[in-house]
């Protein structure tokens, strides 16, 4: 396995393909191996890194009571570097769009364009709550309860949760992970979000690379209008993309979703 040191923690990642760099960064909790779908489908057509965020699979897990956004962003362009990657096409979901967010802001340089998916500027109340309840949740349960009973209700649509099979092959996917994320790493991350949260709605204007921004129809934790109002925010260089299914629709329309980023990415790579 790859492993790095990057701003003083050993980070993992995993290069895939060959062609233009597409960096995939993931959300809250998440290790790179989510990513499994998406990285077969681009790799064929781009050299696809992806890497588990501080404190999550098989990166290091430091003790700062907060991982800011901020400083994931860094990690993310430091990533780049040790790869020599002068710029790369950005994807991020979730708190993966945050970081990506972050990473175009902070080193422009490294950005060639970004799909920003499921993701936000300014989260509302219950939002913010629901996070809370999740970092309260992750020291109270058992980690298969933390996906079937806490999160699979807000990250997956009626429709998906439906499909007993398709939930069931997900999860055994995610149990498979050997390096469960632990409660502390959920609340770092998490404050994280909290602090980054509404900080930079005007500051994505100074976005200045081809934006995707794309949200699934029946995405109840960070709904439609929020991807609405950050690719209103970025302006005439992003646009809007509705896909079926809920938070999770990179997982429920993997297919979909990983031909819509296609198509963005090689009209990007034609100009």
């Amino acid at each position: 396995m790859p492993y790095a040191i990057i701003n003083k923690i050993r980070m993992h990642y995993e290069v895939s393909g060959e062609g233009a760099p597409l960096l995939l960064i993931n959300g809250l909790s998440a290790p790179a191996a989510n990513f499994a779908p998406q990285v077969r489908a681009f790799a064929p057509h781009f050299k696809v890194v992806t890497f588990d965020n501080r404190g999550v699979g098989e990166s290091d897990l430091p003790p700062e009571a907060v991982y800011a956004t901020a400083q994931m962003a860094d990690d993310a362009a430091a990533l780049l570097r040790h790869l020599k990657i002068a710029r790369a096409h950005v994807l991020g979901t979730s708190m993966g769009g945050t970081i990506a967010q972050e990473l175009a802001l902070r080193h422009p340089r490294l950005v060639r364009s970004l799909v920003l998916a499921c993701t936000w500027t300014e989260g509302d109340a219950r939002f913010l709550q629901t996070l809370e309840a999740w970092v309260a949740l992750a020291y109270r349960v058992p980690v298969e309860e933390r996906y079937r009973h806490v999160l699979y209700p807000w990250i997956f649509s009626p429709e998906f949760l439906g499909q007993k099979e398709a939930v069931e092959q997900v999860f055994q996917r995610t149990m498979a992970y050997p390096h469960q994320t632990k409660a502390e790493a959920i609340e770092r991350q998490a404050r994280g979000i909290v602090a980054w949260n509404g900080t930079r709605t005007k500051r994505v204007r100074g976005i200045r690379v081809p934006t995707l921004v794309l949200v699934g129809r029946d995405d109840i934790l960070t709904p439609p209008a929020f991807s609405k109002a950050l690719a209103k925010a970025i302006g005439r260089r992003a646009r809007l993309g509705v896909l079926p299914g809920g938070h999770g629709f990179f997982v429920e329309q993997a297919d979909l979703f990983n031909r819509t980023v296609l198509r963005f990415l090689e009209a990007v790579r034609s100009k």
